[in-house]
This record gives structure tokens, sequence and C-alpha cells, in this order.
């Protein structure tokens, strides 16, 4: 362990969209810190590799993170099976326009009712189903980081449809972090830039060595646990640029 970097050791965390991408990078990351962690997410054939991986005391659980008595249920679980919950991080989310298509063409035949429940589902409802389940049974000083976007900060035009999504969760930790703070716990909202993760386009893919990995995420997540005071926007734009908290 490095000086800045929370000390996990006894904690149990909690993490979403853990079957891939920079929930699965977080998930190494914080067991690597002492941490039990549960990974959830649909994909389980994938989210089974990662945790046979991990090994146990780790495990994974399947988890839509749109119904909200999967979310009450999964957290009941976590405390019965392990005692405790510290570390939630809510990263589960993806992007209206289909698998495939091209990323900058015209998004309207992707702005779409079902389009529009789906993403707002996962990524807006799914973190606040799962602050609502979390927040009774957090351990006095526990933390909840939420994966949001940079997309969240400004325009997306290739999907507005996500860009609400991620704004809708700025408002949301921001809102909800004074009040946590008073009840002993904390609240983060992450904003990675370009990461490469499954949810990019493929032909944005063909630039993605200058992109960050899904690792650097997993980093801004522990910088963010191992903050002295929680309730901070968190922009992590690229390895070079690091992982910098906006100012209030």
């Amino acid at each position: 362990m490095s000086a800045g970097e929370p000390d996990l050791h006894g904690k149990v965390a909690l993490i979403t969209g853990a079957a891939s991408g920079m929930g699965a990078a977080t998930a190494r990351r914080l067991a690597a810190l002492g941490a039990t962690v549960v990974g959830a997410d649909v994909n389980d054939a994938l989210g089974a590799e990662v945790f046979d991986g991990l090994g146990a005391p780790h495990r994974y659980r399947h988890l839509d993170v749109t119904d909200p008595d999967a979310w009450t249920a999964l957290v009941a679980a976590v405390v019965s099976e392990l005692g405790r919950l510290d570390v939630v991080h809510l990263n589960a989310g993806l992007m209206s326009r289909p698998n495939g298509t091209p990323a900058l063409d015209d998004p309207l035949p992707w702005f779409t009712a079902a389009a529009y429940r789906k993403v707002m589902g996962v990524n807006t409802d799914g973190v606040a189903f799962g602050i609502m389940a979390a927040l009774p049974a957090l351990a006095a000083g526990g933390r909840i980081v939420v994966t949001a976007s940079t997309a969240g900060l400004g325009p997306l035009p290739m999907d507005p449809v996500y860009a609400a999504s991620k704004h809708a969760l700025i408002g949301l930790v921001r809102s909800l972090a004074p009040t946590l703070a008073g009840r002993g716990l904390g609240i983060d909202v992450i904003c990675p830039g370009g990461v490469d993760t499954g949810i990019v386009p493929p032909d944005l893919r063909r630039n993605i060595a200058t992109w960050a990995p899904a690792s650097y995420i997993a980093d801004a997540v522990v910088t963010v646990l191992g903050a002295d005071t929680a309730g901070g926007v968190w922009v992590a734009r690229s390895e070079a640029s690091g992982v910098q908290r906006l100012a209030d």
C-alpha cells in the first residue's frame, strides 16, 4: 500500500458493472488493498470469470440495477454473509447508441422512448436505487463513489441521452453530499474522460491508444477513497492530466 492509499483490510466493497471494464479493474484494485469485494452485473459469465480470478473471499452476484427490490435483497445478502458494508462503487452504465453503429453519425435515430428508458434506467435509476439500498447498511464512515462522465459536465452531441443521465448523477451526488456528511457518510462522483471500455463505439476504438486504460479509473477510485473529505466532483480526463477535484 502506497502513501495516500486507503487501508481497506477488514472492509467490504460492493461494485456494480463489475464484470468488465472499469468495474472489473476497480474490483481488482480494491481487493489488492485488502477489501473483500462483491461484484455485481448482469453479464454472469464474465462476472464469474473475473471473480473466479480474484478467488475467495471475493464473490460475484447477479444484479439488475434497475430493480429496487433486487438492490434491497443484494445489500441484505452482503451484510448477512460478510457482516458489514463499507464502500459502494456505483459504476454500471451504458450508452443509447446501439453497439456497432458509427459514433459520429446522426444521433436522432437512437433518440427514442425505448433508448431513453433503458439508459436512464441503468445510468440514473440504478445509481439512485443503489444509494437508497446502501444507506441503511453502510458502516460508520462508509463511502459511496458514483461513476459519471465528463459528458455530465458539457454537451455530448453523439449521445444526448447518455449525457443527460450523467448530468443527473452529478446533480444527485452534489445535492446528497451535505446531508450524508451530517450522518458520517461520504459520497463522491468521478467523471472519466475517454476510457477503453466495451461501451465505446467501434469507430472510436480505432484511436483507443490515446485513451486511458480502465485501470486508470480504478486508481481514481482509490484516490477518492483516500481523500480526507468526501462530497466532491472528480475529473479523470486522462492519465496525463491526473485526477482533479473540481471546486465546489
